[in-house]
Formats: structure tokens, sequence, C-alpha cells
């Protein structure tokens, strides 16, 4: 891109490098994709952890039903 400025009687051109400038761009493009690319990763964990949550919850539910039918036997035995 150049920028044409006058002053004084002279002509001052400006010329910005755009490699320069493409690849501070893709090197703070990458910097964005980072942090998403780890929220997404994060995500990811979290969902599996709650599906192993929601197994373990389960498991648990079903020992504490089998213990209360033993517990229910033992019972009527006693009696």
């Amino acid at each position: 891109m150049r920028t044409r400025l006058e002053g004084e009687g002279s002509e001052k051109i400006v010329v910005h490098d755009v490699e320069a400038l493409e690849k501070t761009i893709s090197e703070l493009r990458n910097q964005l994709d980072c942090p998403a690319q780890t929220i997404v990763a994060k995500d990811n964990d979290l969902e599996r952890l709650d599906k192993a949550k929601e197994k373990l919850q389960q498991a648990y539910n079903r020992t504490k039903q089998r213990m209360r039918q033993i517990r229910g036997m033992l019972w009527k035995e006693e009696v």
C-alpha cells in the first residue's frame, strides 16, 4: 500500500511492507487459534468426564440398591 503525503513542495512516499504485515497477521491468528484449540480440548475433556461421572453414579446407585436388597434378605432371615 502506498500513501502520498505532500508537504512544502516535496512528496513523501510511505511504503508498507505487505509481507511483514501478512506475517504479523498470520502470527496473531496463530496466537488466537492456540487458546481456541485449548478451549475445545478442555470442553471435550469435560464432556468425557461428565459421561464417566454419570456411569459411576449409575454404578453407585445399582450397588446401593443391591445392598438394600441384601440387607432386606438378611433381616428376613433374622426374624
